[in-house]
């Protein structure tokens, strides 16, 4: 019964193949203030938003708040190139530019600079990323390639998710929240103060996610609860004097319904469970050095996913990174960094459809950065020189070079292009994973009833990274009282983790079956480095003050992928996947309006086309936020999503057969109280 109900887990193992009482609300910043809206994630370092020569987005805490997102994910989605679908309760597919899916395997994920992204199944898990939303900062999206600076795995973006010093959160938050099916949210947060030393911060949070529905309208097997909890602590300093400790524990639990096949080709349902645990503690230290400024970060993260009785993950990280930024020297602005990570991987497979060989892996990752930025010509020519030169025991050297170039003919405008070259390591599953996916129904005529599909590393496969050469092409300008970006961008990837089939056909006599003739033939899939795909789109973002009560942003984004073309069915099969995985368009209008007296109003729509891997229709969404500051210590906030659809489908899962699920309308109150 295990080898007939159990592709899913090869199919996730491999296929992985409130703001602050004094800050002023987002409203009532001018736009020279936006401008000089700080960003670190481009070029590590604090930089203008408007001197930044690439495609980025900053939404401040309050614009998180204001949206009503409950998770990160949800507070992602009105950023241009960036596409946010609901899988299931607290399950998610993200994707930047294109490759869509559940673990967001091209996407490089931070919080405060340690990075979340799992090689075990190569990418994100986005159920088990339950943050505080309230002591988040702000968020970085950089979208297009950042390996030059941050290394393998950021290859179509990098999100880096800042959380809030803890010497700007003494004192104590209280926020509870709850939805109309009576599913609680609770975190309780206290700030304290170090005297001359700094500050520090506990907090605790727990929740029980909305369900999604099946296409009956019902609430099957899906479902997600958890806790979180963590600590930081702050020094008093700041800039070149300035350090901070941080940890975090979290256990979550999440359960859902896989589709699967049985030999005689009828499809059933499954249940099945998620556990994920984590803890992680992190350390940061920035001092002058050499006239310039030296920060060196160090952290441990434990991950551990538990999957049934199909079997369970680890992955214990160690990491440290060093970096130096020296002052100027003429028109030259220096940057050099180290890194070192050692990472010990264990899968511990619990039934027969799945083998891992080795089931115990080390991995060690050297890497040294160089970056420049040339003052060409002051205030209106600069060229960005760089790259992350990173040694990997899984793939060898991989080079990761960037070029970029940025001219400001005026104080309104800016125009840069850039170059870039990003790589993604495999995963520990698609690396040394050996499943069974299941059965598929025999050619007609056939003397057997069904074919067992079996996947496996390539023979003689000499594992090497995927790598992208990334182009872009932007334009920002203000407009008078507003703001427009539009980016155009053409990626080329190569290398491409595929699956292609055995040439020597299917191998007899196959796997035991319960009925006549009693063996079903193997068909051998191998994965390898054999696909290639190239994308292009072009991104549009406005960002308008209609009054100093009113503001409107829009985004829209279109986008077309290709995939090399095979003979070869399976190599086919993938490349199509890559193509049909994300929608062809997608685009987003935001109000935000401050009606006085502590009430405001803010309504989204977004509009997704079709997305034709799965059938995927095209839909309209609209969310209502409600905010009341009912004093100066409590807010009372009142949501609505899909406010005039009651049920549709967003996605479905493309890395292991998940039942479609569908998003209904649904509400929720919450309120926060400071003290």
């Amino acid at each position: 019964m295990n080898r007939v109900k159990a592709g899913f887990l090869a199919s996730v193992v491999v296929g992985c193949s409130a703001a602050q009482g004094g800050e002023a609300p987002l409203v009532d910043l001018t736009l020279e203030e936006l401008a000089r809206l700080d960003v670190a994630t481009v070029s590590r370092k604090a930089q203008k938003l408007s001197d930044t020569p690439a495609a980025v987005t900053v939404l401040s805490s309050e614009e998180i708040r204001r949206s009503g997102a409950r998770s990160i994910p949800e507070a992602l989605r009105e950023v241009p190139g960036v596409t946010v679908s609901q899988i299931g309760s607290g399950r998610w597919a993200v994707g930047v530019r294109g490759t869509d899916g559940r673990f967001s395997n091209r996407l490089l994920v931070q919080i405060d600079g340690r990075s979340v992204y799992s090689p075990l199944f190569s990418g994100v898990f986005w159920e088990s990323l339950d943050i505080l939303l309230e002591d988040v900062e702000r968020i970085e999206v950089i979208r297009g390639a950042g390996a030059s600076l941050w290394g393998a795995n950021a290859v179509n973006g990098v999100i880096n998710i800042v959380t809030r010093k803890a010497t700007s959160t003494r004192g104590g938050l209280v926020s509870a929240g709850i939805d109309d099916k009576g599913r609680p949210t609770m975190a309780v947060r206290q700030g304290f103060d170090l005297g001359d030393a700094g500050a520090g911060r506990v907090y605790i949070k727990g929740s029980e996610l909305s369900r999604s529905r099946s296409a009956g309208d019902r609430e099957d097997s899906d479902s997600n609860r958890g806790w979180s909890a963590g600590f930081r602590l702050d020094g008093a300093g700041s800039g070149e004097d300035a350090w901070s400790v941080l940890g975090n524990a979290y256990r979550r639990t999440s359960a859902e319904n896989i589709v699967s096949s049985s030999v005689a080709g009828f499809q059933g349902l499954y249940p099945i469970s998620f556990e994920f645990e984590g803890s992680s503690l992190q350390g940061r230290r920035n001092w002058g050095w050499l006239g310039g400024e030296a920060s060196l970060q160090a952290y441990l993260d434990h991950q551990f996913a538990n999957v049934g009785s199909y079997g369970r993950g680890t992955v214990d990280t160690i990491d440290v990174d060093f970096q130096h930024r020296l002052a100027p020297e003429g028109a030259h602005e220096l940057m050099w960094g180290l890194g070192a990570r050692y990472v010990r991987t264990e899968i511990m497979a619990t039934t027969s459809i799945l083998a891992v060989d080795p089931a115990r892996r080390h991995s060690r990752v050297l890497s040294a950065f160089v970056q420049d930025e040339i003052t060409l010509v002051p205030k209106t020519w600069k060229l960005t020189l760089g790259g992350r030169f990173e040694y990997s025991s899984m793939t060898r050297f991989e080079p990761q070079p960037t070029a970029r170039l940025m001219w400001t003919p005026s104080v309104d405008d800016s125009l840069w292009t850039s170059w870039s070259r990003a790589a993604r390591t495999p995963s520990i599953g698609e690396s040394d994973a050996t499943i069974l996916y299941g059965f598929s129904a025999a050619p007609p005529q056939a003397p057997f009833p069904a074919v067992a599909t079996i996947s496996s590393p390539g023979p003689r496969w000499n594992r090497r990274a995927e790598r992208l050469d990334a182009f872009e092409l932007g334009y920002r300008r203000m407009l008078g009282n507003a703001t427009l970006e539009a980016v155009a961008f053409y990626n080329d990837y190569r290398r491409l983790i595929g699956t292609y089939s055995d040439p020597n056909g299917l191998g007899f006599p196959g796997l035991p079956i319960p009925i006549p003739p009693f063996y079903a033939p193997t068909q051998l899939l191998y994965r390898s480095n054999v696909s290639e795909a190239r994308s292009h789109g072009l991104e549009l973002g406005v960002d308008l003050p209609v009054t100093s009560s009113l503001r409107l942003q829009a985004s829209y984004t279109v986008m077309d992928t290709r995939a090399k073309a095979s003979s070869d069915l399976a190599l086919e099969a993938y490349g199509k996947g890559l193509e049909t995985t994300s929608p062809h368009h997608w685009a987003s209008l935001r109000t935000m309006f401050n009606a006085g007296q502590g009430h405001e109003f803010d309504l989204i729509l977004r509009r997704v086309g079709s997305i034709g891997a799965a059938g995927v229709a095209a839909y309209t969404a609209v969310d209502l936020h409600y905010g009341w500051r009912v004093g100066p210590l409590f807010d009372l906030s009142l949501g609505i999503q899909n406010l005039f659809d009651p049920l549709h489908l967003e996605y479905v899962s493309n890395f292991f057969p998940g039942q479609p699920v569908y998003q209904p309308r649904r509400g929720y109150l919450q309120g926060v109280w400071r003290y």
